[in-house]
């Protein structure tokens, strides 16, 4: 007997058969980017803005099943040297990298009340425009906008099941990334990493370093107590080392700031803190010969810097002491400002 369909169920037969095929091509592509997929999810049902193209640069590439095979040999006691040598090659970390220049780090921690570091020494290599007062952010002014790319060398954020087994240790870490300890100074940026993500908060300050971009949102939604989480960044890293002209500027009035900054490690990971008394700012920019916008970017002001080392950095550049003033620095391409919408 032959089957017989009204147009309608043939519709949807052939509809449902285009389904299937569709799914079955794309499979084998989908499954490569499973861990990218979850860590995208994650972003969207935590955060209500897109994820900025520096992070998404950052997701991991690692498939779904890779990441149980791993996260089965971290469960373990002992890491082997291939789980390791596995970890590094197809999740697309730095274990191997030479950073030949750390002295960038000294701005990305901020460096409180940490009298052990000593950024002065390096200042002949610092941008002297890396630090600014807050008269400066006026309608008409001109700056120097210092580089605004990425200093580390590239590398993803890690599978969150496999960053929960991670110990922010030297000894540890040196045990599992061995390769990471050979040059000195990819074992010195690790080092001050450890050092800073380890040292006792400074006063007013809630900090962390969280292994994993799911950590990172989840520290930022719990420090500032709410739901309606955003984060805020640089536009882009257009007019890096230029002089351009401040355009309009829009404040932001929140309860709190969480400003998260990248730090060295193998894999992707950030240092986190909320501080008291800062403001934070997206600045128009524009090209002064031709009057276009070239970017918008994120600078936050320290209001109080009373705590901050006497040998910061930013005091050898404004010409002050700790609490003598305030001191303001634009957000690089993978800086974040989380706050509450």
């Amino acid at each position: 007997m032959a089957l017989s369909l009204s147009f309608p169920s043939f519709l949807v037969l052939f509809s449902l058969c285009l389904v299937f095929t569709f799914t079955s091509s794309t499979s084998t592509s989908q499954s490569s980017s499973t861990i990218a997929s979850k860590q995208l999810n994650f972003w969207s049902l935590n955060v209500h803005n897109e994820m900025p193209q520096a992070l998404v640069s950052k997701l991991s590439p690692l498939t779904e099943q890779d990441s149980e095979a791993l996260f089965a040999s971290f469960s373990k006691q002992q890491v082997s040297s291939s789980s390791s040598s596995k970890l590094c090659s197809l999740g697309n970390l730095a274990c191997a990298a030479k950073l030949d220049i750390i002295t960038s780090l000294v701005k990305a921690y901020s460096g409180y009340d940490n009298n052990k570091l000593n950024p002065s020494a390096h200042l002949a290599k610092d941008d002297p425009f890396s630090f600014f007062r807050l008269s400066i952010l006026k309608n008409g002014n001109k700056i120097n906008l210092p580089d605004l790319h990425d200093i580390y060398p590239s590398r993803s954020f890690l599978p969150s099941q496999i960053a929960s087994k991670i110990t922010l240790d030297l000894s540890w870490l040196k045990r599992v990334f061995p390769q990471s300890f050979v040059s000195i100074n990819t074992k010195e940026a690790i080092q001050m990493t450890i050092f800073h993500c380890n040292a006792p908060n400074s006063k007013g300050e809630i900090k962390k370093c969280p292994r994993s971009l799911e950590e990172m949102i989840e520290f930022s939604k719990n420090a500032l107590g709410g739901d309606n989480l955003v984060a805020l960044t640089s536009e882009s890293t257009k007019g890096s080392g230029k002089e351009l002209i401040i355009g309009s500027i829009k404040q932001y009035v929140p309860k709190q700031i969480v400003s998260c900054h990248e730090v060295f490690l193998p894999f992707s990971t950030y240092y986190c803190h909320v501080i008291s008394s800062t403001r934070l700012y997206a600045v128009e920019l524009i090209e002064p010969q031709t009057n276009v916008k070239v970017n918008n970017v994120l600078a936050i002001c320290h209001m109080d810097t009373s705590t901050w080392a006497k040998e910061h950095v930013a005091f050898k550049l404004l010409k002050l002491s700790p609490g003598k003033g305030e001191a303001c620095h634009w957000f690089s391409q993978t800086d974040l400002a989380w706050i509450n919408a």
